[in-house]
């Protein structure tokens, strides 16, 4: 049995039930995906899923999830001789108990709990015990009038459950950023829908494995759309040298990028486009471009990393997988990036690049 642990879905209020049944197909879509069968049932605070133990990495990394524990069920009165067996070929240096009693009904409280459960294992293991840090936790949760009795948590991601806030588009690269600002909307309980801007290489495969990395924090399959890089800014920047003002390039390359994200997400009944901009990053994320930007874009544009910095945005492309995928991306030398870029041009001069494109009818 494994006992799932989910933490702002309870305060979710009249949403709530509604949000445990959609964490609950969720995990049972997870598992299905990977060939495992499984039950789940809801009760108050916790999600009961009998399924194997090794399901529970996969559980995990369902977004909703706050922990994992494979667990056993027992009457109370047989936690003792469980321990002894489960326990006998471990030996750490200290040890605690720590009991949750979620069946208020049960005539112990989770203090007598600890006391007693702590003084068989000192009786028959001889361990020392610390409370602050302990090598070994033995976690007992009482639910129903049944214990059950687990040594582990497997941390889980967090957040809401995919499915509960709507649909976006997220640009996807096979870069650092992209696929942690896809991963923060589904961990906010978004959908995906990824759109990857191909500049040939071996970057469409690398993008092809992100998605497939994400795909574990997704209760469906991901739908990739490839658009042709170049094809879809080649009109641009055409438009740009017509007139002498090539390095807005970058700027109007992600305008370009933004409205061809936008019209999918219109076909697509999506709410919104998400970016990997992180402020400051690169010349097109400053914050004047960026408000260039996103004023050329008549759709909502969801930036989840636009406060973090690097060290942030890489530390969580490891934990969740992706970082190992960006390895593999291919440098691709943009051919029309200009040798001089605007980081912080003027409005005005903004202004009379969107009549240029005005005119070529690209804006």
């Amino acid at each position: 049995m494994l006992l799932v642990r989910y933490g702002e879905i309870a305060i979710k209020g009249g949403k709530r039930r509604e949000f445990e049944r959609k964490l609950k197909e969720n995990i049972e879509k997870a598992l299905r995906r990977k060939g495992m069968k499984c039950k789940v049932k809801i009760i108050r605070g916790r999600l009961l899923v009998d399924a194997p133990d090794e399901a529970a990495g996969i559980i995990a990394k369902v977004p909703g999830v706050v922990s994992v524990s494979p667990a056993r069920v027992m009457e109370y009165e047989e936690i003792p001789e469980y321990l002894r067996r489960a326990l006998k070929d471990k030996s750490p240096e200290s040890f605690k108990v720590e009991t949750r009693r979620l069946d208020k009904t049960f005539l112990r409280t989770s203090v007598e709990v600890n006391r007693e459960i702590g003084a068989f294992v000192v009786n028959e293991f001889g361990w020392k015990v610390d409370l602050e840090n302990p090598d070994l936790v033995i976690g007992i949760e009482i639910i129903a009038g049944k214990a059950y009795v687990f040594f582990e948590k497997i941390r889980g991601v967090g957040g809401l459950p995919v499915g509960t806030q709507g649909k976006v588009v997220a640009l996807l690269s096979g870069g650092i950023d992209s696929p942690v600002a896809a991963f923060l909307m589904l961990k906010r309980g978004a959908e995906i829908v990824a759109v990857h801007f191909d500049q040939g290489m071996n970057a469409r495969s690398v993008v092809e494995k992100v998605v497939e990395v994400l795909e574990d924090y997704s209760p469906e399959p991901i739908e990739l759309v490839i658009e042709n890089h170049f094809e879809i800014l080649k009109p641009y920047v055409r438009a740009l040298a017509e007139v002498g003002m090539q390095r807005w390039t970058c700027v109007v390359c992600k305008v370009a990028m933004l409205r061809r994200a936008a019209e999918i997400a219109r076909d697509m009944g999506a709410l919104g486009v998400v970016t990997g901009d992180s402020l400051g990053q690169v010349a097109s994320q400053t914050l004047t471009n960026l408000y260039f930007e996103t004023m050329s874009v008549d759709f909502p544009v969801h930036r989840p990393l636009l406060g973090m910095d690097k060290e942030e945005i890489v530390a969580i492309a490891r934990r969740i997988g992706t970082y190992e995928a960006f390895l593999e991306y291919p440098h691709c030398d943009c051919p029309f990036r200009p040798e001089r870029v605007v980081t912080g041009g003027k409005l005005e001069e903004f202004q009379r690049v969107i009549r240029v494109l005005e005119r070529e009818g690209l804006v």
